[in-house]
C-alpha cells in the first residue's frame, strides 16, 4: 500500500484544490456577471496587487518555514511551535513597513495602474489586509510542512474566496454601490487571516517552551532572504503580464486578460496540490532516506507531468464554454487563454527539478534563472502588448515560461543535481 501513498495523497490534495478552484471560479463569475468590464478589471487588479505586495513582504519566510519544519523531527512539537511563532513576529514587523509604503504610493498606483478609476480611500484601506493575507499564507505553509495537506490546500485556496463570497451574500446591496466590492474584499482578507490562526491552533501547541535550537529572528531573516526570490519571481512570472496589461491598456482589457490567466492557472492549482504532497516528502527523504530519493524524484516528476498534461488538454478543449460562463464578452480572450495554457504546462513541467535546487542548496542558480526569465517576460511584454494587445501579453508568458523550463532542466543536468547519492553537496 505504501507504494501508492504518493498517488493517493496527491489525489486527495487535488480534490481539496478542486474545491478551492470551484469557489474562486464562482467568485469571479459573480463579479463578472454583476459588474461591467471596467469595474471587474479594478477588483481583479486589486486581487493581483494585494497577494503580490504581501508576497514581497514575506521575504521568503513561508519557504523557510516549510523547509525547516518539514525537515525537523515530526515529534519535535516545541520546535514546530517556536518556528511558527517567530514567523508570525517577522511577518508582523515587515508587513507594517510594507503597509506604510503602500499608503505612501497610493497616488502612484491610482494614476498608473487603476487610471483614476478607484477611490483613493478604498485603495488605502486595502493595504490593511496585507498582514492578514500573510497570516493565511504562513499558516498554509506550516500545515503543509506538518503534512496536513488537505487543510493546507483548503486554507490557501478556499478560505479567502469563501470569506469574500459570504460577505457578498450578506451585504449584496452594497456590493456594486460606490465600489463596495473593494471594502468587502479587504474585510474578507482580514477574516480569512484570523480564521487561519484559529484553524492552525489545534496543530500547534503555542504554550510549549522555546527549544534551545530555535534560531533568533535575525538568523531566520538571514536564512529566509535567499529563498525570497523563488517565490517573488515565480509570482511575477504569473502576474507581471496582468500588471503590464493594466499599465499599457485599460481596465476592460485587464478584466479579459485576468480572466483568461485565472482559467489557465487551473493547471497550477493542481500543481500546487502536487507541490503540497511532494515537496515535504522530498525534503524528508533527502535528509533521512537519501537512497530512496532517485526513485521518488522520477516517480513524482512523471506524476506531475502526466496530471498537468491531462488538465491542460481538457481546459483547452472546453475553453469556449468556460469563458462564456463569465459572460459572452469574455470570449474575446479565447486566443490568449489557449496560449497561456501551453505556457503554464511548460512551467509546470519543471516543478520537481526546481525542488532539487533547494534541496541541494543551489538556490542561487535557480534565482538567476528566475530573474532572467522575468526580465525576458517584462521585455517581451513591453514590445508585444502595444503591438498585439492582451494576446501579446500571453505570447510573452509563453516565451518566458519556455525559457524557464528548458533552462532549469539543462542546469539540473549541467550541475549534476541528478547525482542523488549525495544530497548534501553545497553550491
Amino acid at each position: 500500500m505504501k507504494r501508492y501513498s504518493l498517488l493517493f495523497n496527491s489525489l486527495f490534495s487535488i480534490a481539496a484544490r478542486f474545491v478551492g478552484v470551484g469557489l474562486n471560479f464562482l467568485l469571479r463569475i459573480v463579479i463578472t456577471r454583476n459588474l461591467p468590464l471596467s469595474e471587474a478589471g479594478i477588483i481583479f487588479l486589486l486581487m493581483t496587487f494585494i497577494p503580490g505586495v504581501a508576497l514581497f513582504s514575506r521575504i521568503g519566510l513561508e519557504q523557510l518555514l516549510v523547509k525547516e519544519v518539514a525537515s525537523a523531527d515530526q515529534n519535535d512539537k516545541a520546535f514546530h511551535a517556536a518556528y511558527l511563532k517567530n514567523s508570525y513576529k517577522i511577518a508582523l514587523i515587515v508587513s507594517l513597513i510594507i503597509m506604510a509604503l503602500w499608503l505612501l504610493s497610493t497616488s502612484l498606483l491610482q494614476a498608473y495602474f487603476f487610471h483614476e478609476k478607484i477611490a483613493s480611500t478604498q485603495l488605502m484601506w486595502a493595504g490593511v489586509s496585507l498582514f492578514f493575507f500573510n497570516l493565511t499564507i504562513i499558516n498554509t505553509f506550516y500545515l503543509k510542512a506538518i503534512k496536513r495537506t488537505i487543510s493546507s490546500v483548503l486554507m490557501q485556496n478556499a478560505l479567502p474566496a469563501a470569506s469574500f463570497l459570504i460577505l457578498i451574500a450578506i451585504f449584496w446591496q452594497d456590493f456594486n454601490q460606490d465600489q463596495g466590492y473593494i471594502t468587502l474584499y479587504t474585510i474578507s482578507l482580514v477574516i480569512a487571516g484570523c480564521l487561519s490562526v484559529w484553524i492552525t491552533a489545534p496543530h500547534c501547541n503555542y504554550s510549549l517552551a522555546t527549544p534551545a535550537n530555535i534560531p533568533s529572528l535575525k538568523v531566520m531573516l538571514k536564512k529566509s532572504l535567499p529563498l525570497a526570490p523563488i517565490s517573488f519571481f515565480s509570482f511575477m512570472m504569473l502576474w507581471a503580464d496582468t500588471l503590464m496589461v493594466a499599465f499599457f491598456l485599460d481596465t476592460d482589457q485587464v478584466a479579459l486578460f485576468s480572466t483568461a490567466a485565472t482559467i489557465s492557472f487551473v493547471s497550477l492549482f493542481f500543481l500546487g496540490a502536487l507541490d503540497a504532497t511532494i515537496y515535504p516528502r522530498l525534503l524528508n527523504i533527502a535528509k533521512h532516506k537519501p537512497q530512496h530519493l532517485k526513485a521518488f524524484f522520477w516517480q513524482a516528476t512523471g506524476l506531475v507531468i502526466g496530471i498537468i498534461f491531462v488538465v491542460t488538454a481538457l481546459m483547452a478543449a472546453f475553453s469556449s464554454p468556460i469563458l462564456s460562463a463569465f459572460g459572452q464578452e469574455y470570449l474575446a480572450a479565447q486566443w490568449s487563454l489557449m496560449i497561456l495554457l501551453l505556457a503554464q504546462f511548460l512551467r509546470a513541467s519543471s516543478l520537481t527539478f526546481s525542488f532539487m535546487f533547494i534541496i541541494r542548496e543551489k538556490v542561487s542558480y535557480l534565482n538567476v534563472i528566475l530573474v532572467l526569465a522575468l526580465l525576458l517576460n517584462l521585455l517581451s511584454n513591453t514590445f508585444l502588448i502595444p503591438e498585439y494587445g492582451m494576446e501579446g501579453a500571453a505570447i510573452a508568458t509563453l516565451i518566458a515560461n519556455g525559457f524557464l523550463a528548458v533552462t532549469v532542466v539543462l542546469m539540473f543536468i549541467f550541475k549534476r543535481l541528478s547525482r542523488f547519492s549525495d544530497t548534501t553537496t553545497k553550491g
